[in-house]
């Protein structure tokens, strides 16, 4: 063998064996997300009502958020580099809006939040409430006993705050259309690449399923199977050699 030739086969070693890393990486931050999703929900069942407390549990969880979804994906991205150019344009993408989302939801309080709830105060205040909060927390308690004038609020609600909400709603709901959409591809990228990946076919499968029935609770748990799938998929990847 030419000196070149080894050279050659070294650089495609240590390339494999930073593919390998980047796999374990991936697979450790897909545990996180579970262990992180779940602590969270503890933290805030723990300190609800105190707002500061949940201001910094939130905050903490989507940053940490963000890195372990970013190596989560691009473990997949590591995979469709290595049998499907679909899947890796599809993960990047996933990793590109993901990541978007996650910043707007970091700083959108420091954008438009503290303005926006201003706002949605000074109008609670003009029908006689203290706050915005109170004025939606008298119309869902009071919703079946005191009906004619719910439905006074309801409408001044209508008229005069959902104007206010809606860009940001518009934001938020555009990037879930888009995360539907490219979570479908996903699944498709990872049936693409089931003759070479145990496993890969079922995943994405599950993951279609999951995603298109999420509107009821069973695509909860289908896309829950297909995350166990993806995990286990990302282990055996990374002890490939």
């Amino acid at each position: 063998m030419s000196k070149f030739s080894k050279k050659e086969s070294k650089k495609k070693q240590n390339f494999k064996n930073q593919d390998s890393k980047f796999l374990k990486y991936a697979f450790i931050s897909g545990i996180l997300i579970v262990v992180l999703f779940v602590l969270s929900i503890i933290l805030n069942l723990i300190f609800i009502g105190n707002a500061r407390a949940l201001q910094t549990i939130t905050l903490i969880q989507n940053v940490l958020t963000i890195v372990f979804v970013f190596y989560f994906f691009y473990g997949f991205f590591v995979i469709g580099r290595r049998y499907g150019k679909f899947l890796k344009i599809i993960s990047a993408l996933i990793i590109l809006i993901f990541l978007g989302y996650c910043l707007l939801n970091l700083f959108s309080p420091y954008f438009f939040g503290k303005d926006l709830m201003l706002k949605l105060d000074e109008k609670a205040n003009s029908v006689g409430f203290d706050s915005a909060v109170e004025f939606f927390n008298y119309i869902n308690t009071n919703i079946n006993t005191n009906q004619v004038e719910v439905q006074e609020y309801t409408d001044f609600m209508v008229r005069e705050m959902i104007p206010l909400i809606l860009p940001i709603l518009i934001v938020f709901l555009s990037y879930l259309l888009m995360a539907f959409i490219l979570f479908i591809l996903f699944g498709v990228g990872l049936i693409k690449i089931g003759n070479d990946v145990k496993y890969a076919r079922v995943a994405g499968i599950l993951a279609v399923i999951g995603i298109c029935t999420m509107i009821i609770l069973i695509g909860i748990f289908v896309w829950l199977v297909a995350y166990v799938f993806m995990l286990i998929i990302l282990l055996k990847e990374s002890r490939k050699k």
